[in-house]
């Protein structure tokens, strides 16, 4: 097939970014013809919470990338649409994660069906949103309209899709696991030795909960005075809230901040060093920072919310916690340097992996 995709890609950064292009690169691996229509810019600067929006690694996936839309400015809409036609593909995918890119994308997947049989598919990553957006419902709802098929990656989306679509046929929404973030584990862990490291990796934004860990830490340290705790991703916002409760915990020692973007050749050196990756979401649909930490054999740490529970075995790759709760989840931390063997949690997560191939993500594509 010729496979179009629309949505971020390469030199723009983030995980939606690399998702795509992992997933562009498995089909073109297949023998299918593969474009990405990347955005020539992504959020205009006054509303982007980061510090920059450009991958600065070496190492990333080499696609056909041409980017045209401005998902912010309906004037790039219809030259985009103009150059997925003239690409002539079968099918389009296109990634949902937040009301933002809704004018767009359901302006130019309406424009597509009228002018062309391209069949669109949807992989939704959220749809009850972390931030609020107002009109999120019908700015969803216009960006789904014309669709052919969505992918889900969790009960909690998929629950989410038919409470909004409470008429959508079953046979056009799949869902899938949520693929193994392969790309950056050239070498898995080989140290079975508690390092008395946590790891809080990803942007960090207030639904990430990285207060709740900071808050749990001095509960921690007084059973185990040597944890670290490395938190490395970029703060997207305000970090004060961070910082004062490091100070008035006096964390210093035992917190060790890396408020930047995690290039792609930096990744492995956080997980292979990490005894487990904690995640104290408040509030979440699926991670794929739980199948990164996976890929590198690390077992996860995370809050009980939206489909976390589907991917983690208590006691076995991981465990789970009640969310926005320090002193629960300092007890599951001690828990962990209590019970947990890490040699055997690896094998588990090395089961726990074959689930989790994109094999799957691609025969459901090949056969919609």
């Amino acid at each position: 097939m010729k496979i179009a995709f629309l949505g971020p890609a390469y030199p723009l950064r983030g995980g939606i970014a690399q998702f795509m292009a992992i997933l562009a690169k498995k089909l073109q691996e297949r023998g299918h013809e593969i474009k990405v229509f990347s955005f020539k810019k992504q959020y205009p600067k006054i509303i982007f919470p980061g510090k920059e929006q450009i991958e600065k690694s070496k190492m990333v996936i080499d696609l056909p990338i041409e980017s045209y839309l401005i998902p912010y400015n309906p004037l790039t809409y219809n030259r985009t649409v103009r150059e997925i036609i003239k690409f002539q593909p079968d099918l389009l995918i296109l990634k949902y994660w937040i009301p933002f890119f809704a004018p767009a994308f359901g302006y130019i997947v309406s424009k597509l069906k009228r002018k062309s049989k391209i069949k669109v598919i949807y992989n939704i990553d959220n749809i009850d949103f972390h931030e609020k957006w107002v009109g999120g419902d019908i700015l969803t709802k216009y960006a789904f309209r014309k669709a052919d098929f969505f992918i889900t990656m969790s009960d909690s989306v998929d629950k989410s899709l038919f409470k909004l679509f409470p008429k959508l046929a079953k046979d056009r929404v799949v869902k899938i696991n949520h693929p193994t973030y392969d790309f950056y584990a050239s070498e898995q862990k080989n140290n079975f030795e508690f390092q008395y490291n946590l790891l809080f990796f990803g942007y960090i934004k207030p639904y990430k909960g990285l207060d709740t860990i900071l808050e749990a830490m001095p509960i921690v340290l007084n059973m185990i005075p040597q944890l670290k705790l490395t938190i490395a991703g970029e703060v997207y916002g305000d970090d004060s809230p961070y910082l004062d409760i490091i100070k008035k915990y006096s964390l210093e020692k035992n917190v060790i901040l890396h408020d930047k973007y995690i290039t792609n050749e930096e990744v492995k050196e956080f997980f292979l060093t990490a005894d487990v990756c904690v995640l104290p979401y408040k509030q979440a649909t699926q991670s794929g920072i739980i199948q990164l930490s996976y890929a590198f054999g690390v077992p996860v740490i995370a809050t009980a919310v939206g489909g976390i529970p589907e991917v983690i075995q208590e006691g076995k790759t991981g465990s789970l916690v009640l969310a926005d709760n320090p002193k629960a989840l300092a007890k599951a931390i001690l828990d962990f340097y209590e019970t947990f063997d890490l040699k055997e949690s690896y094998q588990y997560i090395l089961q726990e992996n074959s689930k989790y191939s994109w094999q799957p993500f691609i025969e459901v594509i090949e056969k919609l």
